[in-house]
């Protein structure tokens, strides 16, 4: 494993703040420019889906590649690809085309599936091995301070063109190119597809790939109709729809690393994770009442509660789950399965839109995520087998 040289940390800390800078900056506009085109809901949907598959379908080879070859080049080359598809897209904003503007997107796609899984895997690599919920908690917090920032920068160019917009991601490519070249690479291992396959069949991996799945479906839904709901129901400007999202985005920064440090105090196998979905679920489902922005931002801020302690039990329970050799195959598999569900939700998501509107895609999601929460708990508390299967009342569940 790779020494840890003083800075590392933290250069890795603002690596994973550009890149969800740069991709929420993108991906919260997108529906709305879609939109002003001139697009149905139904390629809107098609079209957000359509980055989810890209990324989906290299987050699990790019992180089993990131293990075996070098993630400080995997990273650089992802980071290229980002820019090559801003730098088509910021042309094809001129010049209207459904389908090269989606090639574009897919391009994105696949930039996106190694800066997102082989950034966190390496993270998990080098410094996740003790003190994971306060390192981890840092961690996310550049990622929703990313979250929350992005979007408001997008807003700002928007307004202003969308070949702006896209130009400010193309830059901002390039800065993600540099930080990765700066990091820390770590040694590559031999390939064993058996020994992943026995790391991801366990109960707990199991049930881990569950509560993936169901997180994901959320992020689907998001992605497709929550900037339009924002726009179209509740008729928010582009820039008041970037401080929704600047608002939750810091709100979720400063929970995180509180959440972190409450983590590492408790023995919290899977509750974080379940109870976080629940809270989630209830308030996805209480945004399709939202009827203006104070209301809609106070459900968000409420949702969000259940979304960061989700995500960050997810992150630790991978890191504790799978051999840290392997972390990038496996958390490659994590993203692939949650980006499956996004772009399952987010297809349905837009059909739910052109018939029932964007409330319904909330209301229907957070039950089914409420729904999925409620039951997982009931199951693992029904068995004392199960229990101790999954690691409920282990201390430390170390491979």
């Amino acid at each position: 494993m790779s020494v840890q040289r003083p800075g590392q940390l933290y250069l890795a800390v603002l690596l994973r703040f550009l890149i969800y800078f740069c991709h929420w900056m993108i991906l919260a506009y997108m529906p709305v420019f879609l939109k002003g085109a001139g697009f149905a809901d139904f390629n809107i949907g098609l079209a957000i889906s359509l980055y989810s598959l890209t990324s989906m379908a290299l987050m699990l080879p790019m992180g089993a590649f990131s293990d075996i070859f070098s993630p400080r080049y995997t990273l650089m080359a992802g980071a290229l690809l980002f820019a090559l598809s801003f730098a088509a897209l910021s042309y094809l904003a001129a010049h209207v085309m459904f389908w090269p503007l989606m090639g574009a997107i897919g391009l994105s796609g696949l930039g996106v599936a190694a800066l997102i899984v082989v950034s966190e895997s390496l993270f998990l690599k080098i410094f996740a091995q003790e003190q994971r919920g306060r390192r981890i908690g840092l961690y996310q917090f550049s990622t929703y301070l990313g979250f929350g920032l992005g979007p408001l920068a997008g807003g700002y160019l928007i307004s202003y063109a969308p070949s702006a917009l896209f130009m400010g991601a193309f830059v901002i490519s390039l800065l993600i190119f540099a930080v990765s070249w700066a990091l820390t690479d770590c040694p590559p291992i031999d390939f064993s597809f058996r020994q992943y396959i026995y790391d991801l069949k366990r109960p707990k991996a199991l049930l881990l790939t569950a509560c993936v799945f169901v997180l994901g479906t959320h992020f689907g839904v998001e992605q497709t109709s929550f900037s339009l709901l924002l726009k179209e129901n509740l008729a928010l400007s582009s820039r008041t729809i970037g401080m929704v999202f600047t608002c939750i985005g810091l709100w979720m920064a400063l929970m995180v690393p509180f959440v972190g440090r409450l983590h590492d105090r408790h023995d919290s196998i899977f509750i974080f994770l379940l109870v976080g979905l629940g809270v989630s679920g209830l308030f996805q489902a209480l945004t399709a009442l939202a009827g203006g922005l104070l209301s809609v931002i106070v459900i968000r801020i409420l949702h969000t509660m259940g979304d960061t302690m989700a995500m960050l039990e997810l992150s630790v329970l991978v890191s504790m789950f799978f051999p840290a050799a392997r972390l990038g195959g496996s958390a490659g598999f994590m993203y692939a399965v949650r980006t499956t569900a996004t772009f399952f939700s987010a297809l349905g998501a837009g059909l739910v839109n052109r018939y029932w509107g964007y409330p319904t895609s909330f209301l229907l999601n957070g039950i089914f995520v409420m729904v999925f929460a409620i039951g997982s708990l009931l199951f693992i508390l029904g068995s004392g087998r199960r229990r101790r299967a999954l690691g409920w009342q282990a201390a430390a569940l170390v491979v």
